[in-house]
C-alpha cells in the first residue's frame, strides 16, 4: 500500500475538517454570544435609564406641586432657587450626573398661573459602552396649572339627633375637616377657594346677627300656611295658664290675658322652610324681599336649634375658622334634608341675603354642594313628626334639587346608613351624577366618611399636573 504523500493527507483532513459538526457548533454559538450579551447588557442599562428617568419625573412633578403653592409670591430667582432646593431633596439618584435643572411661573393671563419645571442629566453605561455609547441622556417635565378653576362649595351636613350614633358626628368632623386641608393645600390665594358650612336639623340656624333684617317674617300669617309666628309663641301672658295649656297668644287672649312678645334679642337663629303654596320659594334660591311676603325668612325657637351655618369663607385665611365650626356641631333633632340644601345653595351668595361673591372673568368656577346625611327626612315646617320617615318632605327637596341642578350647582351626596336603613332615594336622585359613586354614595360605617370626602375631593379637583 502506498504511503500517501504529505499533500494528500493535507488534503483529506482539510476535507474531514470541514465535514465535521462538532466544532463548528461551539465557533458559532461563540460568535452568536457576542451580540446577545450585547443585547442583555443594553437591556439593563436601558432599565437603569428608565427607573432614573422615573424617579425624576416624579421629583419633577412633587416639585411643580410644591411651588405652585407660593410662586406668586416669589422672584425668578427665588423661584429657582426654592425649587431646586426641593427638588435636589427628592431627587437623590447617584448614578446620574451633570444634572441641571430650570422653573419658570407664569402668572395667569386668562388660562391660569402656572409652574413649568425641567430637570436634565445623563448616566454612564455599564455595557452600552462596548458599543461606544458611554452615557444615556434623561430628562423630565412638569407643569402645574391652578387658577383657572375656582371654588365655591358649600357642605350641608346632618345634626340630627342620630347623628351621635355610631360616632357619626366624631367620624363627619374628621372627614370635613381633612377635606378642609386637602382644599388649603390646593388653594395658592383666598379667592381660589371659598367653603361655606350649614349644619342642619329640622331647621336651620343662619345666625342672630340677623334679627334685623327686614325679610325676617315674625308674625302670623293665616292666609299663606302659617296662623303662628315667632311672635304669637315666644312671650309671657298675664295671666296664669294651666300647665296643660300651651302658653302662646292664642290661648292667652283665650283666657283674657295679655300676650306680650318676648325680645327678639332671645332668638336662638333658627329659621324654618320657606313658603310652598302657590310660589314654591322654599325650593328656589330667589332673594328675601320684603315686598314679596312667599320670599320671607320664618324665625323659629327650635328647641334643637343647630350650631349657627358659616357663609362663605376663604379657606386659604381662614382654615381655622372652618374647622372649628365644624367641631362646634352638636347632633340633637329630626331630619330635613331640603332646608339644609336650601341654605347651603343660598350660601352661594348669587341671590342674598349673603354678600355675593364677585367672580373674576379670567376664572372659570365651580359652585358644588355636599349633603351628608344619616337619614330618611322625618319633619319639616308642614309635614312630619320627627320619628319616621314622611315623604311629603321628600317631594319638596326633589323639586328643590332639581332647582339646583339646572342653576349648574354641582350636587354630591353621602347616605351614612350604619343601622342598615333603605337607601334614600331623594337623597341619590339629589345627586348630580346619581350612579356615580363620587356624586352620591350610600355607606355603612361611620370611618367610610373620610374616604367619600376624598372621593369627592378629587372628583372636585383641578389642580393639575401635565407631565
Amino acid at each position: 500500500m502506498p504511503i500517501p504523500s504529505v499533500t494528500d493527507w493535507l488534503k483529506h483532513s482539510a476535507a474531514r475538517f470541514a465535514r465535521a459538526e462538532q466544532g463548528n457548533v461551539a465557533m458559532m454559538l461563540a460568535i452568536a454570544l457576542v451580540p446577545i450579551i450585547g443585547f442583555i447588557g443594553a437591556a439593563v442599562d436601558y432599565t437603569r435609564a428608565v427607573s432614573a428617568r422615573s424617579a425624576m419625573q416624579a421629583a419633577a412633578d412633587a416639585t411643580a406641586l410644591m411651588i405652585s403653592k407660593e410662586a406668586s409670591t416669589l422672584s425668578a430667582d427665588q423661584l429657582l432657587t426654592k425649587a431646586k432646593a426641593y427638588f435636589n431633596a427628592l431627587y437623590t439618584r447617584s448614578d446620574v450626573s451633570n444634572v441641571t435643572f430650570n422653573a419658570i411661573y407664569s402668572p395667569n393671563s386668562g388660562n391660569g398661573a402656572s409652574v413649568k419645571v425641567d430637570a436634565f442629566g445623563n448616566m454612564q453605561t455599564d455595557f452600552m459602552r462596548v458599543a461606544g455609547l458611554q452615557n444615556l441622556d434623561i430628562s423630565a417635565s412638569s407643569t402645574t396649572k391652578w387658577g383657572n378653576i375656582r371654588y365655591r362649595i358649600a357642605l350641608a351636613l346632618d345634626n340630627t339627633g342620630s347623628m351621635k350614633d355610631a360616632d357619626k358626628i366624631g367620624e363627619l368632623q374628621k372627614a370635613a375637616t381633612k377635606l378642609i386641608n386637602d382644599f388649603y393645600a390646593m388653594a395658592t390665594t383666598d379667592a381660589d377657594v371659598y367653603i361655606s358650612i350649614v349644619p342642619f336639623a329640622k331647621d336651620v340656624n343662619i345666625g342672630t346677627g340677623f334679627r334685623t333684617s327686614n325679610w325676617l317674617r315674625w308674625d302670623s300669617d293665616p292666609q299663606n300656611e302659617d296662623p303662628t309666628g315667632w311672635n304669637d309663641v315666644n312671650g309671657s301672658c298675664s295671666k296664669s295658664l294651666g300647665w296643660w295649656v300651651t302658653p302662646n297668644k292664642s290661648n292667652c287672649q283665650a283666657a283674657n290675658g295679655s300676650w306680650t312678645t318676648a325680645n327678639k334679642s332671645t332668638w336662638n337663629g333658627c329659621v324654618k322652610d320657606r313658603d310652598r303654596k302657590s310660589t314654591s320659594y322654599d325650593t328656589l334660591n330667589t332673594p328675601p324681599d320684603p315686598a314679596v311676603l312667599g320670599t320671607m325668612v320664618w324665625p323659629e325657637q327650635y328647641d334643637a336649634c343647630p350650631t349657627a351655618l358659616l357663609p362663605m369663607t376663604p379657606v386659604r385665611s381662614q382654615k381655622q375658622v372652618l374647622i372649628d365650626k365644624i367641631n362646634a356641631m352638636k347632633p340633637n333633632g329630626g331630619t330635613n334634608q331640603s332646608i339644609g340644601v336650601f341654605w347651603a345653595w343660598m350660601t352661594h351668595g348669587q341671590n342674598g341675603p349673603f354678600p355675593p361673591l364677585s367672580k373674576d372673568s379670567n376664572y372659570s368656577y365651580i359652585d358644588a354642594v355636599v349633603l351628608l346625611t344619616d337619614g330618611l327626612n322625618t319633619q319639616n315646617r308642614w309635614d312630619g313628626t320627627g320619628s319616621r320617615w314622611e315623604p311629603k318632605v321628600d317631594d319638596r327637596q326633589a323639586t328643590l334639587c332639581s332647582n339646583m341642578r339646572t342653576a349648574g350647582i354641582k350636587i354630591f351626596t353621602i347616605q351614612v346608613a350604619t343601622d342598615n336603613d333603605a337607601l334614600s332615594t331623594v337623597t341619590k336622585n339629589c345627586a348630580t351624577e346619581p350612579n356615580n359613586p363620587n356624586y352620591f354614595s350610600y355607606i355603612t360605617q361611620a370611618g367610610q366618611m373620610t374616604v367619600q370626602f376624598q372621593n369627592i375631593f378629587k372628583e372636585l379637583a383641578r389642580l393639575r399636573v401635565a407631565s
